[in-house]
């Protein structure tokens, strides 16, 4: 049985997605960044590791255009008429270029979902005012090592799948099945882990804002500033599912390699420019709203403060605030 094309795998809608969302991130990164400069906030870790991200993210929207461009993507598998041996053995120009699409994506993918995850831990560092032997401070700087060797650990699994035979990246389905080890398995692995991980991140914040001396219609305020983050782990559970689908399928008789590779593509491409956009939201939703990010930095700080017990009146500290007078400074103590 021939497999369904969803609309997803379709040419117009691949190549619409790899302009559209790049275009949503670069000017999402522009905002962040003309924002804060505009506040004299000056630019943090968090702010310089979304750069990587975003150029690796359009990278492969440029790459899903290109090879849509080439039927590479989008397109049906074409068995040349004169074949007669088995589909899994065939190689064309086009399985050949879906595969070396397909190569280039699993090897940026971890390392733009690590960008973005790193940029979010450091952005909880910074707004937090936590003190460098915190418990807080020194879980967050250890998810912060778990992510990188997380993400570079992928990308090597990539690199040398199929040992020093890069070429059977590319090369027909056997040669995948029978040079390569496990790429399925380390699919569905990259997937599970991104998705408890992107969790973790969002969750991680939430405790720590109800541990607050404040109401619960502020707390519930703040806390959603940074749930604003959950299209992240939204988009890494679609993934997960369609994935761990396409998994299951495997190299079945009657599924398409290349529609099975263009959902692969797909699915990881929209994680990375949602993730990227929610890195962004909290500092544009500062810029966009009643109070700058800058402000809100500053209210934070009074807020995690060592002596911010002492100040029930939550008007007391956004009149600090806006005075530009912090109650208290990052990592003072009496």
């Amino acid at each position: 049985m021939e497999q369904s094309q969803a609309y997803y795998e379709t040419p117009g809608h691949v190549i619409a997605a790899g302009i559209v969302l790049s275009i949503l991130d670069i000017v999402a990164v522009a905002m962040r960044f003309w924002g804060r400069r505009r506040r004299n906030a000056g630019l943090k870790t968090d702010d310089w590791l979304i750069l990587p991200a975003t150029i690796s993210t359009v990278a492969i929207g440029v790459s899903m255009v290109y090879g849509t461009t080439q039927q590479a993507l989008g397109y049906r598998t074409k068995v040349p008429p004169a074949f007669a041996g088995d589909p899994f053995d065939v190689t064309t120009y086009q399985l050949t270029t879906t595969s070396k699409v397909e190569f280039a994506y699993a090897i940026l993918l971890p390392l733009t979902l690590g960008f973005v995850k790193s940029s979010f831990l450091f952005f909880y560092m910074r707004i937090f005012i936590i003190q460098k032997k915190s418990f807080v401070n020194i879980l967050l700087l250890g998810i912060v090592v778990f992510v990188a060797l997380w993400a570079v650990a992928f990308s090597l699994a990539t690199v040398f799948g199929c040992r020093l035979d890069v070429e059977a990246h590319w090369g027909s389905t056997h040669d995948l099945e029978t040079k390569c080890m496990g790429s399925m398995t380390v699919v569905l692995v990259l997937c599970i882990t991104d998705f408890v991980a992107d969790l973790a991140i969002i969750i991680i914040p939430v405790p720590l804002v109800w541990n607050l001396n404040l109401s619960t219609r502020n707390k519930v305020a703040i806390s959603a500033v940074f749930l604003l983050g959950s299209v992240t782990v939204a988009a890494s559970l679609t993934r997960l599912i369609i994935e761990g689908r396409a998994v299951a399928v495997g190299f079945a008789p009657g599924s398409d390699s290349v529609l099975v590779i263009t959902e692969y593509i797909y699915w990881g491409f929209v994680e990375c420019t949602a993730a990227i956009l929610a890195a962004c939201l909290p500092t544009l939703h500062g810029f966009l709203g009643h109070y700058s990010f800058p402000e809100w930095h500053k209210h934070f700080k009074s807020l995690f403060g060592p002596r911010a017990h002492i100040y029930p009146d939550l008007n007391t500290r956004l009149s600090s605030v806006r005075s530009e007078k912090p109650l208290v400074r990052a990592g003072t103590a009496e």
